[in-house]
């Protein structure tokens, strides 16, 4: 857990908050399979992956879950990102279908290894342009 003053202009942050639910992402989906714990915690990694890429290169805060368009403000800035699209909308999608009752969640996360598979190729982008940010352990 990251304990300290925080600021949601700093980069660094951003991707600490995020490496924690990924890893969070990872430890419920190995011990406890598909639960819609994961899937939120997967969306909010994704999310505040994003956010620190976006806050790097000088994009003011939204406040927003939708990863669609967190993924067309970074396509903005690399087309690279607009691969993720398709990720961004199903995974906003189960997102939504888990966080609030009244939604069909039948097939929620049936695709999960497949979003997780994504979501470290979007990581590995976000890396591979911010070096600065993922120091070599």
């Amino acid at each position: 857990m990251l304990r300290k003053k925080t600021s949601e202009k700093s980069p660094s942050d951003w991707f600490a908050f995020a490496d924690e639910r990924l890893r969070a992402a990872d430890i419920l989906w190995r011990t406890e399979g598909l639960t819609a714990s994961g899937i939120e915690t997967l969306q909010e990694a994704a999310e505040r992956f994003l956010k620190g890429y976006l806050i790097a290169r000088g994009w003011e805060l939204v406040k927003t879950h939708d990863l669609s368009r967190l993924i067309r403000e970074a396509g903005k800035l690399d087309d690279r990102f607009k691969s993720f699209e398709r990720f961004a909308a199903d995974l906003t999608e189960d997102f939504f279908a888990q966080h609030y009752p009244g939604s069909d969640t039948t097939d929620l996360g049936d695709d999960y290894e497949n979003l997780r598979e994504q979501m470290g190729e979007m990581l590995e982008l976000i890396r591979r342009s911010l070096p600065e940010y993922f120091p070599k352990k």
